[in-house]
């Protein structure tokens, strides 16, 4: 009887984990959970849920109507409170089928590149926007979020979500834990820089942009493979080569087999030779 009860015991206080087409749902901390993409679903990046003591925060990108509608379903299940806010971390421009179609009575969060690059397709937000330039800091109930954006590392705006007193740092894409992803909009000498500072925040968990819930260790192997991949184009570049020539003579034998690391190799690589090649 008590080897059962024990063992009832320690069902009961195991972290929160559903799993739907496009998502599994984690709670990493109190009303924190952590939407992980689900491989071969239509979610390409992760999100995060904070549920406050009046309304519900969610933040992400990459949006289509399939993951919006299993995010907010799955906030059905744990609270009646509806979704206020959405902090939309990024946006990549010319993709008109993303970040279009969000709950309407939710307002959205964005950082002011992120604003200008929706503004750029022809697609028009339906939504209530509020955009920051660099930092912005919201107090709901007793739950406090900072929101730092960067000017150019993911992409044009990156922001990342930090809710101190949880110890939770959501990076969106700018951190992928145990998976490479993509890279095609990316400033790289800056994105290097915005890792280390990440690594230097004082978070308990790390929601990534894809792979699941990880500590500060995450951020430093993500930071591994990025030197890595980085420092590998930097010695083609070296070689004055053609970009077509210089694919050919890439190696990074130690990667190669990390999930998503060949179905991205052409764009990432194109785009940090791109750029990387014209700092010579």
């Amino acid at each position: 009887m008590k080897r059962a009860a024990l063992l009832i015991l320690c069902i009961v206080l195991m972290p929160m984990a559903v799993s739907a087409a496009n998502f599994s749902f984690k709670n990493v901390r109190g009303g924190v959970y952590a939407a992980i993409a689900e491989p071969g679903g239509k979610a390409a990046s992760n999100s995060l849920i904070i549920v406050t003591s009046y309304q519900v925060i969610v933040a992400g990108a990459h949006f289509v109507p399939e993951t919006i509608k299993e995010l907010l379903d799955f906030v059905k299940t744990i609270t009646p409170i509806p979704v206020r806010y959405i902090i939309l971390t990024h946006h990549h421009r010319g993709f008109n089928h993303i970040d279009f179609d969000l709950p309407a009575n939710a307002e959205i969060i964005a950082s002011g590149q992120t604003w200008q690059a929706l503004k750029s397709e022809f697609r028009q937000i339906k939504n209530q926007v509020t955009f920051f330039d660099r930092s912005l800091t919201m107090k709901r109930g007793s739950t406090l979020l900072v929101l730092n954006a960067t000017e150019r590392s993911h992409s044009e705006g990156d922001v990342f979500v930090y809710l101190p007193e949880e110890g939770v740092l959501f990076t969106s894409d700018l951190v992928y834990h145990g998976v490479a992803g993509y890279m095609g909009d990316a400033t790289f000498r800056d994105w290097i820089g915005t890792l280390e500072m990440l690594a230097s925040i004082d978070a308990r968990f790390v929601v990534p942009g894809l792979g699941d819930v990880t500590t500060t260790d995450g951020i430093l192997q993500f930071q591994a493979f990025f030197r890595a991949f980085t420092t590998e184009i930097l010695r083609l570049t070296g070689k004055g080569l053609e970009v077509e020539a210089a694919k050919r003579q890439f190696s990074l034998p130690q990667y190669e087999n990390l999930p998503g690391f060949q179905p991205f190799f052409d764009v990432n690589f194109r785009r940090a030779y791109q750029e990387l090649k014209a700092l010579k």
